[in-house]
């Protein structure tokens, strides 16, 4: 049966909307836009300057004391780009074979999302990591020894080696509302998530939901106490893309909208290349392009647990 000369041109919005159709469950879906600050932009890069804290304020005696903030560190978050396709050869439109046709644009846009995923999931895979994913100040987003400024070489901590239980997500709740500005002042934070890969999702949700018919309990004491974890709306998020069973963040997730970012300089197309050799076969991409990274370290507190 013979097909027309611009067969390649007529598949294209089929397998466009095949792809985009298949892409938004799994955007609805993704966790990247429930930890991080999405954005668009313009930029080759984008760069984020840390800021200080202002002191206290003073009682008012006829005179107004300005304050100034202190430079922080910055960091620079630089889009790459990713691309990825797929061929259909004529024989294939030829022979009728649809069915081999539709799953080639199924298949990109699944690995599509996938790749956006890991690649955000890294941030928390290496946490504890020294190399590639270090922040402005130099150290990994989940660590030991950050530095209060660049004019404070004082150092905190966000790294801690429990096991997920109950007691030690009330401990980890204590110790991040210790975080400290650069000049040593508090910060008010909120920790109301618990970020869990799914061989931890059992243990999160007997932490975390009510027990007895609904009344808050701590898990598994025979006395019945109140669920503290509950009654502070603590809740958990399993993520698939997560690769240690056993390590956990706990986040507080307004301020993770402020420092956790992802920026797509080019959202995800799909086209078909131009230099397609049209008599054969047509090649069909996607490419994007992003970057994504962290400000500040003071919204999260990881747990690598050996």
């Amino acid at each position: 049966m013979a097909i027309s000369e611009n067969w390649a041109e007529l598949l294209e919005p089929g397998l466009r909307q095949i792809f985009e159709i298949t892409r938004a469950p799994l955007v609805a879906q993704s966790v990247i836009p429930v930890l991080f600050d999405v954005q668009t932009s313009t930029e080759n890069a984008e760069d984020h300057l840390g800021l200080g804290g202002f002191g206290d304020w003073n009682e008012y005696e006829g005179a107004i004391e300005y304050d100034e903030n202190d430079q922080g560190y910055k960091t620079t978050l630089t889009h790459k780009e990713y691309v990825r396709g797929f061929k259909v050869e004529r024989k294939l439109v030829d022979d009728d074979q649809y069915n081999i046709i539709n799953a080639r644009p199924r298949g990109l846009a699944l690995a599509a999302q996938r790749t956006r995923e890991k690649h955000a999931a890294e941030v928390f895979i290496y946490s504890f990591t020294a190399t590639g994913y270090n922040g402005g100040d130099g150290v990994s987003l989940c660590d030991g020894s950050h530095p209060y400024s660049p004019e404070n070489a004082s150092t905190q901590d966000n790294e801690g080696t429990s096991a997920l239980s109950y007691d030690s997500v009330v401990e980890t709740r204590r110790l991040m509302r210790e975080f400290k500005d650069d000049r040593g002042e508090l910060v008010p934070i909120n920790p109301d998530l618990i970020l869990v890969p799914p061989e931890l999702e059992e243990t999160a949700s007997r932490i975390v939901n009510t027990m007895n018919g609904g009344s808050p309990q701590i898990p598994d004491q025979a006395n019945f106490a109140d669920n503290f974890v509950q009654r502070q709306g603590i809740r958990y998020l399993v993520w698939d893309y997560l690769t240690d069973a056993n390590d956990w963040w706990m986040i507080d997730s307004q301020l993770a909208k402020l420092y956790l970012k992802w920026y797509d300089r080019v959202p995800l197309e799909f086209t078909m290349d131009p230099t397609s050799d049209f008599r054969l076969e047509a090649r069909f991409r996607g490419y994007m392009r992003y970057s994504y990274g962290w400000a500040d370290w003071r919204w999260v507190y990881g747990h690598t647990v050996t």
